[in-house]
């Protein structure tokens, strides 16, 4: 029998109670816990954190247009935005018949491309400091199960031939970036 449950069972016959007789009669004890009550004076108990949390979570509303956002994209573009996704639609239509939709596009290409580059130098940061070695542990073995050590590394030149070359492509795209930026600018 499919979603078969007891909680389904008791609502059932709890139904049938009510269709009945008119009544319903409780078979079974709830247990809850009710923490200690503070009297606050008429005041909400906030801590930093549930500051934090508020400024994180989508509210049921746009707050431009007060539309409910409830579509997967509008919580996206609330967190890189500030509004729903039919509010950025709009303004990118604006953007289009004002004919500055070009310039809002390249700038936002720019920008992330700055971003990207900015991580993978953070990334390159963190394989520099593990000078090419890397330990790995992995459990081995079914009915005496043991820890086994791997331990990878590159050779010293290798290593550097490798960071060197990273830099220079990071160092390369940055400048394409920087170059393509100033002439937005520049445009201006």
């Amino acid at each position: 029998m499919a979603g078969y449950s007891k909680e389904s069972e008791r609502q059932n016959k709890a139904l049938k109670d009510l269709m009945t007789t008119g009544k319903t009669e409780k078979d079974y004890v709830q247990v809850g816990y009710e923490g200690k009550k503070e009297d606050l004076g008429g005041k909400t108990r906030e801590t930093e954190l549930s500051k934090v949390m508020q400024s994180v979570r989508m509210p049921w509303f746009c707050p431009k247009c007060k539309k409910a956002m409830k579509k997967r994209l509008d919580d996206k573009f609330w967190r890189m935005m500030g509004h729903c996704f039919d509010c950025q639609v709009d303004y990118e239509n604006k953007l289009k018949i004002k004919g500055e939709f070009k310039e809002y596009a390249y700038k936002k290409m720019i920008e992330n491309q700055k971003s990207q580059l900015k991580d993978l130098e953070q990334s390159l940061d963190d394989f520099e400091k593990t000078d090419g070695k890397r330990e790995f542990f992995n459990s081995v073995g079914v009915n005496t199960p043991e820890l086994e050590k791997e331990e990878w590394s590159m050779g010293k030149d290798e290593f550097e031939k490798t960071i060197s070359e990273a830099r220079d492509f990071i160092r390369e795209k940055k400048e394409i970036v920087e170059k393509a930026e100033n002439e937005i600018q520049g445009a201006k």
